[in-house]
């Protein structure tokens, strides 16, 4: 590995977050500092613009030690519920990285989500490829596999 390369991946990459530092608000501090529009809601919640999806919630559960990305999107209403759990079926059968899901309550949302621990602390590093990663496969799961054009 080259000088320059070491101390790229010393500087940006090595950054630990320690368990207890895992928040809400150090979160929205992280991903400004990034460079990524990040705001806190009226529920607490941190909602974070990436290019593309332009809101992806993260959510921090502290009792199981969890960061949670989490997106949603609508469906159009008229489409009959067996096309829609169609739709999941294919993201969820050819897309590892998240989990695609009908709300129950609500046949007219989608949602993607995928948990990453902090046991122990976590890199900077690993929160902010997750996001990427996140938000990339969503959209490109969506665009592939919405065969019969349900999302809104």
């Amino acid at each position: 590995m080259s000088k320059l390369n070491h101390h790229r991946f010393k500087e940006a990459d090595s950054e630990i977050i320690a368990e207890d530092e895992v928040t809400t608000e150090n979160l929205e501090v992280l991903f400004k500092r990034a460079f990524f529009s990040a705001k806190i809601d009226e529920d607490d919640c941190l909602v974070v613009s990436t290019e593309n999806i332009r809101s992806v919630f993260v959510e921090v559960d502290e009792d199981r030690k969890l960061l949670k990305y989490m997106a949603a999107f609508g469906l159009k209403e008229e489409a009959p519920l067996e096309s829609k759990h169609a739709f999941v079926n294919r993201m969820n059968d050819r897309i590892i990285f998240p989990r695609f899901s009908v709300v129950e309550k609500r046949p007219d949302v989608l949602v993607a989500d995928y948990f990453l621990t902090f046991e122990g602390g976590i890199l900077a590093f690993q929160i902010m490829s997750a996001l990427r990663l996140f938000s990339r496969v969503v959209r490109d799961a969506i665009n592939k596999c919405d065969d019969d054009d349900l999302v809104e």
